[in-house]
């Protein structure tokens, strides 16, 4: 192993220093070819900017020569009109020959400069026009043979001059011009210079680099091969400390070199083997050695990226145990797998835990489990006398004109009281809603002084009890129209005011309600203060809990779940709002609601539920007709009577039965517009009997009769059992009367009774 690890670093130095002096030598290489480039660019600069200089000079010397031949020109002219000497003549001839060559010269050598060439064409016309004069006076002398031709002298020094000034126009651009290029190829030498002299200084710099990499390289390679050499000790004693067992296996002589530590595990101490692979095969657990097998196999064949698996092997005592194995397997360059080393641990007591885990998760799962199955049946039984009571509570409410006020009083504590404890059944009873957020707010307009009137009712009931005081402000929201679910936000002021009350015993709980701007916004507030035993803050978030109070002895002295204040935080959380605390310890503590005032959508309007009764009572009396009639099932008699009063007010007929199988046996002999189908009852329970409807309905092709479900169970879930089951719609126990009266009303709408 040790070798193995020895050599691939090797081979990893080995390949940086490849890499790094490929890298180096190909920047060094790029510099001097930088290099090269630059000087011998530099030097064609030079000869082109000297050729520029040259030429400029040559030009200048030809201008030079033009005026002095211009002059030597005339000269001889004048020599020959005084002496006749032909001589002279010789020479007029030689000049002016001279100057024209100058000429076409300088053309040829400023073609590129148009000012020059222009002035040039200047030149040419008036020495044209110069050696006419010349040539007229030497006729004139032949004719005369008078040497005296004194009125031509004037022009002939015109022209002359005018010559003159031109080439010195030429020799002035020429001499600005040669200056300009001296001046550059000066420059062109000093950066050519300064150029060598950086490539220079740059190549020194590189060669030096590049002795000082080679020689850090091999101290490098020096220092590391001793750091190596006490890493393969650590390594030694890491591997013992790790308590793993070492393999490597070599695939093309299938021999194995095996750890001490390997065999230590499985109960044999003091082995430390070359051997084979079928050495580890015989100690593989009969049921996982094929799969191991395999497993290795499409490893090295390359079908999974880390090798790592489970199993057991047999321990030298009989018992198996379980190993984890991890290994990397080295490939050659044809992709070959040649050497496969790893390590085996010994992870019987992770196993032994997860074991244990799994077996408390289930025993946790079902206990969960026996938890729902109660939560179930409670809520059957609680919601069943539940549907009673309010049902009753409501009954008497529309009945109340045969009542004195004290009656009506009572009753209408008893409404209020009933529905609020009916909300809070259920809450509690699906409080899985609101943990997984599945709760939907059923908004509307309503008048919060009617909540706060039904809020009054209840809560100072038990105030009076106790012998507290119990004041509610609310004049600054009188009148006011808020939109948002009234069930909810009556749950929540319930919760808080009815907690004041419980752990106050002394002085009075106060409440006001009002409106206050919050980032720009309206806000209802109601701040619940009270004078009880208060709170200590650093006990504030744990109330927040479920099923948590600050104290134990607060629970056995004033009893409680500790749901209340959870339930309506996520309630307030779930509108938008939040509650707030602010309390001392025997001082008594403030809750502060807070809920932000929306606005309701267009159209939305504020119906009381007697107004919303009297106009469902109206619609479904339109519908009504002598052969509509309704079928209640249900086996408890206080929800008989309940639901017999509600179709009674519409003047709905109906029947009754007790059993699923009694609803199955009346559908079968009689026609039903609406089947009101409780779930649980004997003999045959609700989705048994709607199952055994549909079957019939589908063979013999008849009509569906609408069943609306009836459930005292209300947990995430139950609706959707009653759908599946061949239910229509589902209603919770306890059942709404105006709620009951919608699905009514759909169903006969729908179904358009004839009489």
């Amino acid at each position: 192993m040790v070798l193995l690890k020895k050599l691939d670093y090797n081979l990893s130095m080995n390949k940086v220093f490849v890499r790094n002096f490929v890298l180096f030598i190909f920047f060094l290489l790029l510099c001097a070819g930088t290099l090269c480039y630059s000087l011998i660019r530099g030097e064609r600069e030079l000869d082109t900017t000297d050729d520029l200089v040259m030429h400029t000079y040559h030009v200048i010397t030809q201008a030079e020569q033009l005026s002095t031949l211009i002059e030597g020109m005339l000269a001889s002219q004048r020599g020959f009109l005084l002496t006749s000497n032909e001589e002279f003549s010789g020479e007029y001839e030689r000049k002016k020959a001279l100057i024209s060559e100058h000429i076409a010269s300088l053309s040829n050598l400023t073609k590129d400069n148009e000012s020059q060439k222009s002035r040039l064409d200047e030149v040419r016309a008036y020495f044209n026009q110069f050696s006419s004069e010349l040539e007229s006076r030497i006729k004139k002398l032949n004719a005369t043979k008078d040497r005296v031709f004194l009125e031509d002298v004037e022009t002939i020094d015109s022209i002359r001059d005018n010559i003159i000034r031109i080439n010195t126009a030429i020799l002035n651009e020429e001499n600005n011009l040669l200056q300009e290029r001296v001046l550059i190829l000066e420059k062109k030498k000093r950066e050519y210079f300064y150029t060598l002299l950086i490539g220079i200084i740059i190549g020194t710099i590189l060669l030096l680099l590049f002795n000082g990499f080679l020689f850090r390289a091999q101290a490098k390679r020096s220092l590391i091969e001793e750091t190596l050499k006490d890493s393969e000790k650590r390594f030694a004693i890491a591997i013992e400390g790790t308590q793993d067992g070492i393999f490597d296996w070599d695939i093309r002589t299938n021999t194995v070199f095996y750890s001490q530590r390997f065999f230590e595990m499985l109960g044999y101490p003091g082995r430390d083997v070359n051997g084979t692979y079928d050495d580890f095969k015989q100690y593989l657990h009969p049921d996982d050695a094929k799969n191991v097998e395999n497993y290795i196999k499409q490893y090295l064949d390359g079908a999974f990226p880390e090798y790592v698996q489970e199993f057991r092997m047999k321990h030298k005592s009989g018992r198996w145990i379980w190993i984890q194995s991890r290994a990397k397997v080295l490939m050659d360059r044809k992709g070959e797998p040649y050497r496969m080393v790893g390590a085996h641990t010994d992870i019987t007591h992770l196993i032994k835990a997860q074991e244990k885990l799994e077996a408390e998760k289930e025993e946790a799962e079902s206990a969960n489990r026996a938890k729902s199955d109660f939560l179930a049946h409670m809520s059957h039984e609680i919601r069943t006398p539940l549907t009673a009571i309010s049902g009753i509570a409501e009954i008497m409410q529309k009945r109340q004109n045969k009542l004195d006020e004290s009656q009506k009083q009572l009753v209408s504590t008893l409404n209020s009281s009933s529905s609020a404890l009916k909300d809070l059944v259920n809450d509690i009873l699906d409080f899985s809603k609101i943990e997984s957020r599945e709760l939907e707010l059923d908004e509307e307009l309503f008048l919060l002084e009617d909540l706060i009137h039904e809020v009054i009712s209840m809560m100072s009931l038990r105030a009076n009890e106790k012998g507290i005081s119990f004041l509610f402000d609310y004049n600054e929201v009188k009148n006011a129209e808020f939109y948002g679910d009234k069930k909810r936000v009556r749950q929540i002021l319930s919760n808080l005011i009815g907690n004041a009350v419980k752990f106050t015993d002394t002085g009075g709980v106060t409440v006001k309600a009002f409106f206050e701007d919050r980032k720009g916004g309206d806000f209802l507030r109601v701040d619940v203060t009270d004078t009880g035993i208060g709170i200590a803050s650093e006990d504030f978030d744990l109330i927040f809990e479920r099923f948590k109070q600050a104290d134990s002895s607060v629970s056995r002295k004033y009893g409680g779940t500790g749901l209340g204040l959870p339930i309506s935080k996520n309630l307030a959380e779930l509108m938008d709002g939040d509650i707030f605390l602010s309390s001392q310890a025997k001082k008594g503590s403030t809750f502060s609601l807070i809920l932000p005032q929306k606005v309701a959508h267009e159209g939305a309007k504020r119906m009381d539920q007697t107004e919303l009764t009297n106009k469902l009572n109206d619609k479904i009396q339109a519908f009504i007709h002598d052969e509509c009639k309704v079928l209640i099932v249900e086996d408890y008699e206080g929800n008989v009577v309940v639901l017999s009063s509600f179709l009674e007010d519409i003047g709905l007929e109906y029947e009754i039965a007790r059993t699923g199988l009694e609803a199955v046996n009346a559908w079968k002999t009689a026609h039903y517009d609406v089947i009101l189908m409780d779930v649980q009852m004997p003999e045959m329970d609700g989705f048994a009997a709607t199952s055994e409807i549909r079957r019939i309905e589908e063979e013999q092709s008849l009509d569906r009769t609408p069943i609306i479900g009836m459930t005292a169970h209300a947990l995430v879930g139950d609706k959707s059992k009653c759908i599946e089951a061949g239910m229509d719609a589902y209603l919770s126990k306890p059942i709404v009367e105006n709620d009951l009266k919608r699905e009514i009303l759909t169903y006969l709408d729908s179904r358009k009774c004839a009489a």
